[in-house]
């Protein structure tokens, strides 16, 4: 109720099959090519990116995906950034 009060928008429309991964990028070396990785490894993990949330220059990236996705996108993001030492 409050969101409608302070935006005024002309419909709300929320989706209750999302969940939201905030990828925040702090510390690192090099940010460049990293969104590029992220979605290319959502991409074949077959996960369906509903939404996307870029925010400040410093890497911090806000995705949603599907809720029967999450495990799956949790896991192969997980894995480009830990497992797979890039």
């Amino acid at each position: 109720a409050n969101i409608h009060r302070t935006a005024h928008p002309d419909a709300l429309e929320m989706e209750s099959d999302l969940s939201l991964i905030a990828v925040v990028g702090r510390g690192m070396k090099s940010t460049r090519g990293t969104a590029g990785r992220i979605f290319s490894a959502l991409a074949h993990a077959n996960v369906n990116v509903k939404m996307i949330d870029q925010g400040s220059s410093e890497l911090n990236i806000i995705i949603g995906v599907q809720d029967k996705d999450f495990e799956t996108a949790i896991k192969a993001i997980y894995d480009i950034f830990v497992t797979i030492r890039l």
